[in-house]
């Protein structure tokens, strides 16, 4: 393995990741905007009626349920007058694949570094949309409570399929896909770093 490129690709990676987390951070509002957008209509058929709107506030997603209290203080769906149960999310703690895969996307040498970065956050968008409905689906289901599970019609290996998926999609996806999008994307500089990988690329 050549040391001088890898030791140059690993600086590049902590020069540029505080960059690119700062720009992350600061444009949230505009790179969650197309998330929260499909999160929406995707959960509007996932669990129809549970949702009055998925919105966002600056980098707060704002989920407005159609379930409220009624006068027992027991929750009830549809809600009783304007009272409905909301929630504030926070996006960030399972985006920050983003400014990852932009630091190692950056980081790599090469002309198609811009059109590789190009192409990794397009390939993330599935995984961020995985997310932020799995956040969603799991404030539904334990947040809301009996309630939405009665609504849906969920068995215990419902309930259960979906807290997976939270864990799963704020836990593991995040810091996994951002290295296999990298990895894919820029099989010549790794086989330049390790050449003896060039045989597990080439089958």
């Amino acid at each position: 393995m050549s040391q001088k490129p890898l030791h140059r690709f690993m600086l590049g990676v902590l020069i540029f990741f505080p960059l690119t987390f700062f720009i992350w951070y600061v444009t949230a509002a505009f790179h969650l905007a197309p998330v929260t957008l499909l999160a929406g209509k995707l959960l509007n058929v996932i669990a129809p009626d549970a949702l009055m709107w998925l919105k966002l506030d600056g980098h707060t997603l704002v989920l407005a349920t159609n379930f409220g209290r009624d006068a027992s203080g027991v929750v009830v769906s549809p809600p009783v007058g304007e009272d409905v149960l909301g929630f504030h999310l926070n996006p960030l703690i399972y985006s920050y694949s983003l400014p990852l895969l932009a630091a190692l996307m950056l980081a790599t040498p090469g002309k198609e570094r811009w059109m590789n970065l190009l192409w990794g956050v397009l390939l993330l968008l599935p995984t961020e949309l995985f997310s932020m409905v799995s956040s969603v689906l799991k404030t539904l289901t334990f947040d809301v409570g009996a309630a939405f599970q009665a609504q849906q019609g969920l068995s215990q290996s419902g309930v259960d399929a979906i807290a997976l998926g939270y864990q799963v999609g704020t836990l593991l996806l995040p810091m996994i896909v951002p290295l296999v999008i990298w990895v894919g994307l820029n099989r010549d500089f790794i086989t330049r770093l390790a050449p003896q990988l060039e045989r597990v690329f080439a089958r």
